[in-house]
């Protein structure tokens, strides 16, 4: 992957949410934020999803249906 990368580098965009997604998950590990039910359904598989890239201890929990409605909708 990493030689890979070389050739393919992320846009600032792409980097943004990289960075925040590596920031989020490494804080759930380390146990400074917890897993919570969708806030839709209440279903406990649930998704981190960030409304803002530049807030990345800001998420929202969704399921994966209620994710890929989210990102449809602020596509559309």
């Amino acid at each position: 992957m990493k030689e890979w990368r070389k050739t393919h580098p992320l846009s600032e965009k792409q980097y943004q949410k990289e960075k925040a997604r590596a920031y989020a998950r490494e804080y759930l590990k380390r146990g400074k934020i917890q897993k919570k039910h969708c806030e839709r359904c209440d279903s406990w598989q649930s998704q981190m999803h960030h409304p803002d890239y530049s807030k990345p201890l800001k998420v929202v929990w969704l399921c994966c249906k209620h994710h890929l409605e989210e990102h449809s909708i602020r596509k559309g």
